[in-house]
Order: C-alpha cells, then structure tokens, then sequence
C-alpha cells in the first residue's frame, strides 16, 4: 500500500489526472479516439519510465547482494503495476466523459487506448529498467532515448516524402491534414506487436545487466560486459535472431508501412520523367509515353507564372510525385485528400485526380521557399504560407476570393481573419473559410503594396516592419476593399453550400464517421447500393453530417428508392435553419423525381442549383437536365441515371443517334465524353459540328472551351486561342476571363515549349 503513496504514483497520477481534465474541454481530445491515446501514449511512455526508474534504481543500488535480483525484478514488475493502475486514471475520465461528449465507437476508443497507451507504457517501464542498471544518470539517460525516438520521427518528416510516422513513444502520427477519416488499421497492429517486442527484448537486456554486472561498474564496463554475455554459446541463438528479426523489419519497413522513403515511394510509383527544372515521378497505369509529356510540360508552364508573379529566376530542380489515387498517396505519405509541398526539400505531392487544380498551387509554397525561415523554409503563419498561394493560384470556383470574401462579410459569416493570421489559427476555421479568406487578404496586400513587401513579411511575420502598419490597420483597409465589391442576393446560397461547413475541431465523431463514410463510398464504388445506403444512412443519424445525406441519397436513388430520396426535400433540407446549404443535393433530388414521372418539380429543382452559380460542373449538370426533359427526356432519362463506365456510355449515345436521334445534347455529351477518353480529334470534330447551344449560354462557352482544349492538345495553338476567346462571348464574367487568360497565356507559352 506505501508504493501507491509514494511521491512518483502520486506525481504520476496527478499529472495523468489534471491532462485528462484539460482534454475534456478541447475538441478531438475530449472522447475516447486516436487522439487522447496518441497524446496520454505520449506521456505515459515518459512517465512509466520516470516512474520505473524512481522505484527501481534505489534497490538496484542497495548494498544488500542477498537477494538482489529478486528485490530487482519485484520493484520492476510493482513499477508496471503502478504505472498500469495509473493509466486506469484517464481511462475512466473519459468514460465518464463520454455521458457528456457523442463517442460514436467506444469500443474503437478501447481499441485505440490498448493499443496505444498500454503498449506506451509496457515500453517506457522496459526502457527505464534498462536505463535504471546500465547507466549513472539514469533519468536523464532516459529522457535522451526519449528525445532521440522523437528527433528520429521529425527527421523522417522533414527528410521524406511521408508525412506520417510510426513510433515506440505515442504508437503513430498521422501528420497534419485535412484527412478526416482515421482508424484502426493492420499497420498499426502490427507495429505495436512490435513495440512489444522491443520491450521485452530491453527487459531481456537489463535482466543481463543485474546478473552479469555490479552495480559499481561503469557504463562503459556495462557494455562490454553485456556484448561478452550476448556473444556467449548460451545466449548467441537468441542474440542473433533477435538482430536478424530487427533487420528484416528495417530492411523492409516500407513494405511493412512502417516508414515510406523517397527511393521506396520512387520505387513503387515505377517510372520517372526529367525535364528542364523537374523530376516528375508516377504510375505507368497513370500516363503512356506522351501524356508525361504533356504533364510536365504543364509543370514548366506553371513554373515560368509564379516566377514570373515573384520576379525570380529559377535554376534548380523540384521533385514532383503523382499518385495513381487517393488509396495510394493514403499509403505511402500518409494522406489521401490533402496535396502537399515540402519547400525544404523541393518535392511536391499531388494526386492524379486534382493535378490540374492543385499543381500550381503547390507549386508556389515551393518556389516561395527562398523568403521563407531557415530549415522550414515558410513563414510559421500557415495563413501567410496558404494565403499567398491562394493569392498567385487566384482560382476557386465560380467566383473569385475577393468575391466570396466580399459575399462572406455581407452575409454576417466571416470571421476575425486576424487569428487565421497566426500561428495556429488557421485551422480553427473549416478549411474553405481559412483558404478563401487568407488568399483574398495576401492577394488585397500584393496587390496594394507588392510582392517585395509580401515577401518580407512571409519571412518575419511582422507586419509592422514589412507595411509600416499593424495587422488590424491592413485587415481594416481590407475590409474597406471588400465592402465595394458587388454582391448579389443570389451569392448568399454559395455561401450557405461553401462556408457553413465545420472544421473538423467542431465536428462530432468526425474520424468514425469519416472512416464509415469512405467504406460506404468504397461500397457505392462496387455498386453495392444497399448497403452504402445502409451506411450512409448510419452515419447521418448519428451526426447529421452533410456528406453522409448526400451520399444517402445518392445510394438510395441507385437501389431504386426514388421516392426516399424525395422525402428528404420536405423532411430534413427544408426544416433546416439554411436549406440553400444542400443545393447541391437538388441534382440527386430533381434526378429522383425525373425517375417518378414529376418533370415539373424536378425542373424546379435544377433550376434552382443553375441559378445559384454554385460551381461549372453544378451548372453544367442543371443545365444539360433541363434541356434533356425539354427536348430528349424519353431518350436521355437511362443515360444520366446509369452508371455505366466510358465506354458503355459512349456505346448508348451512339445507339441514340442510330436511332435517328442526333439531337445537339447527345452530340454535346458525345464530344464531352470523347474529350474524357482523350480521343481529342473525334471530340473537336462532334463538338465542331454543333450549332450554339440551346436555352443556356453556358453550354456555349463550355462547348467552346472544349473545344478549345481539343485544339490545344491536337497542337493547334492558334485556333485554340480562338476558340477560347470566343467561349467569352457567350459567358464574360471575372472567373470566365481569368480562366480564359490561362487558358491564352498557356497556348502562347506551349508554342515555344512544344513537348514533343
């Protein structure tokens, strides 16, 4: 009973009690999840070892030889019993809390809390015992060890493409994404068995130490001592599959998920490509032979505007790594949905499927690494290093930052955009609100005072050096900027689908319902309708999350339960205190009631989503559905409700026009279709041949636009150009003349870069 009130426990639970009570009150700390493990794994591992070595080291130095390595073992084994019995302390704080705070997997938590701190502990009591017989100044000999797994962990961050790491400390770190979804993975099992291992192996080693050694003898001695005891007949088997076990996982450590290195990322994607300033590393199943080089001719084009926005030159090379998906890029770095840069090492991470709108964004958060500190080369404002790449990206949906900002101060949602300035504010917001908010501000100062200053300013973070003015001083003058930009009444709807989302801090359970989401997409993929229905369905109920309505429906519709779908209008998107925020769900809905017969309501639905100028593939999609129920509804219905592939679509739309059908939407679709497969001549050729668009100017200007993309890859820049100047005459608004002016600029600049 004494060791329970001895000074360590007493520290250690108090410390392990006063954490718990704190996390309590901070969101994705305060249920029982990956993340209080992660951090009561953290510091439990230190505290179990502080601990052990408070209790074992006295006995260990008793002069008493009698029985000395019984009184060794017994303290140790009363130190994990302690250190366990201490750990019960934030287990049941959470437990408790969970009466108060939504825990949608309890038992995913346990899972996370075994997993984690129970391991952590079993490892730091190991370590301490060892530290406690070997070394003099055992304390502090064990906060170096603890120091080294943690430098280790951030060199793997800082010197490979990866992001997460797994270690012995906190078990794993997934790196700082936008990546909701986080559970339970073999991986993870798999490396905590390890750490179990190595435990035993430390406890194996200081069990030698006692037997074989004085406690008078000195570090050095120790050592020797031990190497002639492990080098012994009766200790060489083990010894040596120990170190042979130990070799194969770090040989194949990024096989096992453990760690990903740039030669073993390279290694996986398979194949490279050099050109003048990049090394573009990717999938043979992602690109043939002359789409890389139309992809890094893409690279060198985005590369010659922010040099040309920085008034830089640029001789070096940057090291760009695309991933066949999301799964994949999920298992070498770490991440699925967040694309990522390392200024410091010059390598950019992006995903096939958002090259195109993320590359130069990216792109910038590299090239900008010269006016950055030193070792991170950025600013330590993720609103500064964000916004400025925002600012020289200048592109996001239908309408510009500064028009979105201007619309967000209107509509009462903006918030401070001070904090998002600092050092961890940036976060505290849903990610569209932070990204639009800081590229519009980088862009208003850019723009007032030059890029010299902004440059200045992402290096040191003072604003009064840099502007001569404050932080609040700019911000104000920025205000005054947005309050003379336009906004219309219909701007409120994007606001309410774009900038009503949660960050993920505000969110409930958001990694379980993250991870129950991607396995009902991952089911929806397979056209397993039902049961994505099923889980879709689960996750609403629990969180009302807008993912999972959308995904809901989408399911529902597939498995033929139009008449669900239809519900959800009236008795959830209607009832809400902002229902324009589910406007793009009107699609799936109008899709709904176009199946049962109700045209006219459907009609409504889509003109509503086209009317609110949410985003061009919105547009596009309200667009093309009102001119089908128009003019080719009987024939069109089976097209946009299948969910065929490529070719099986393109197969229906030519038994349309088999049929004597050759209506201008299906040659629309057609040329759309073959633009897709890359098949750019028969998609100019379709997409020539149509007279203006029906109803909707907009289909124009795409028409045009796609058109002009044909050309551009068929290499005739000049009719290109054309093409894309005039889509502005069926749609001139800011965006439109922004993407047309890159479209221009790019086919003026490839005249002289041909790739070949």
């Amino acid at each position: 009973m004494s060791l329970f009130r001895s000074r360590g426990f007493v520290a250690v639970v108090l410390v392990y009690a006063a954490i718990s009570l704190i996390s309590t009150q901070i969101p994705l700390l305060n249920y029982l999840g990956y993340e209080f493990s992660a951090l009561i794994g953290l510091l439990g591992s230190v505290m179990s070892g502080l601990l052990t070595v408070y209790l074992v080291k006295p006995v260990y130095l008793s002069g008493d030889t009698a029985g000395r390595f019984s009184r060794i073992s017994t303290s140790f084994r009363q130190a994990v019993l302690l250190n366990l019995v201490a750990l019960v302390i934030p287990l049941v704080v959470m437990l408790t809390n969970a009466f108060f705070v939504k825990n949608c997997s309890l038992l995913q938590g346990l899972a996370f809390f075994m997993l984690i701190p129970v391991v952590s502990i079993w490892f730091g009591s190991a370590l301490g015992f060892l530290c406690a017989v070997h070394y003099r100044f055992a304390k502090l000999t064990f906060g170096f060890y603890c120091f080294l797994l943690l430098a280790y962990s951030a060199a793997i961050g800082y010197f490979t493409p990866a992001i997460f790491s797994y270690n012995f400390l906190y078990g794993y770190f997934p790196g700082l994404t936008y990546d909701e979804a986080l559970g339970l993975t073999w991986t993870l099992m798999l490396f905590r068995l390890l750490t179990i291992m190595i435990s035993a192996i430390l406890v194996w080693l200081a069990v030698l130490v006692v037997r074989h050694c004085s406690p008078t003898d000195s570090v050095v001695a120790k050592g020797r001592s031990l190497l002639r005891v492990l080098a012994d007949r009766s200790y060489r088997t083990v010894a040596g599959t120990i170190v042979v076990v130990l070799g194969i996982v770090w040989i194949f450590r990024g096989e096992l998920g453990f760690e990903s290195t740039s030669g073993y990322i390279q290694s996986t994607l398979g194949a490279a490509y050099r050109s003048e300033h990049f090394i573009i590393y990717y999938s043979k199943e992602s690109y043939d032979d002359d789409e890389i080089r139309w992809i890094s001719a893409e690279h060198e084009f985005r590369l010659k505007q922010i040099t040309d926005a920085f008034f830089i030159s640029f001789n070096g090379t940057i090291e760009s790594y695309i991933y066949p998906s999301s799964n994949a890029k999920q298992k070498l770095i770490g991440t699925g949905t967040t694309n990522i840069a390392k200024p410091w090492s010059g390598q950019i991470q992006i995903t096939k499927q958002s090259l195109d709108g993320t590359l130069k964004h990216e792109l910038v958060h590299v090239l900008a690494a010269p006016f950055g500190l030193p070792v991170i080369k950025a600013s330590v404002s993720t609103g500064l290093v964000e916004g400025l790449a925002m600012a020289i990206e200048w592109e996001w949906g239908n309408r510009t930052p500064h028009q979105y900002a201007a619309a967000m101060r209107k509509f009462d949602v903006m918030p401070d955009i001070g904090p998002l300035m600092l050092l961890t504010g940036f976060a505290s917001q849903a990610s569209s609100v932070s990204y639009i908010l800081c590229g519009s501000f980088c862009k208003f100062l850019v723009d007032r005072y030059g890029i010299r200053k902004m440059m200045q300013v992402y290096r040191n973070g003072d604003y009064n050096i840099a502007y001569a003015r404050s932080l609040q001083q700019l911000i104000a003058e920025w205000h005054s900027f947005l309050d003379r930009i336009p906004v219309a009444d219909q701007d409120r709807d994007a606001i309410d689908v774009i900038f009503r989302r949660p960050a993920i801090f505000k969110k409930v359970c958001a990694r379980v319902v993250a991870e129950r989401n991607i396995e009902a997409r991952k089911r929806y993929d397979a056209r397993d309708y039902v049961l994505a229905e099923a889980l879709f369905k689960e996750s609403y109920l629990e969180v009302k999350g807008y993912d999972a309505l959308g995904g809901y429906i989408a399911s529902a519709l597939r498995s033929g339960n139009a008449r669900d779908v239809t519900s959800v209008l009236d008795s959830i998107i209607m009832k809400d205190s902002h229902p324009a925020q589910y406007l793009p769900l009107f699609i799936t809905i109008g899709d709904a009631y176009w199946s049962l017969g109700d045209k006219r309501r459907a009609s409504e639905l889509y003109r509503r989503v086209r009317q609110a100028n949410l985003s061009q593939s919105l547009n596009e999609s309200a667009a093309l559905r009102i001119v089908a129920m128009k003019d080719t509804a009987s024939l069109m219905h089976s097209y946009f409700m299948s969910d065929a592939n490529d070719t099986l679509r393109l197969k229906m739309l030519n038994q349309i026009v088999a049929q004597g059908n050759n209506e201008w939407m299906v040659r629309y679709l057609k040329g759309r279709l073959l633009l897709r497969m890359n098949r750019f001549q028969e998609s100019c050729d379709t997409l020539s041949s149509l007279v203006p668009a029906p109803e909707d100017s907009l289909l124009e200007s795409l028409r045009l636009r796609m058109v002009g993309y044909d050309l551009f890859r068929l290499r005739r820049f000049q009719d290109a150009r054309t093409s894309f100047w005039t889509s502005l005459n069926c749609l001139d608004d800011e965006v439109a003349r922004n993407k047309v002016d890159d479209w221009v600029e790019r086919c003026e600049w490839m005249e002289t870069y041909d790739p070949g």
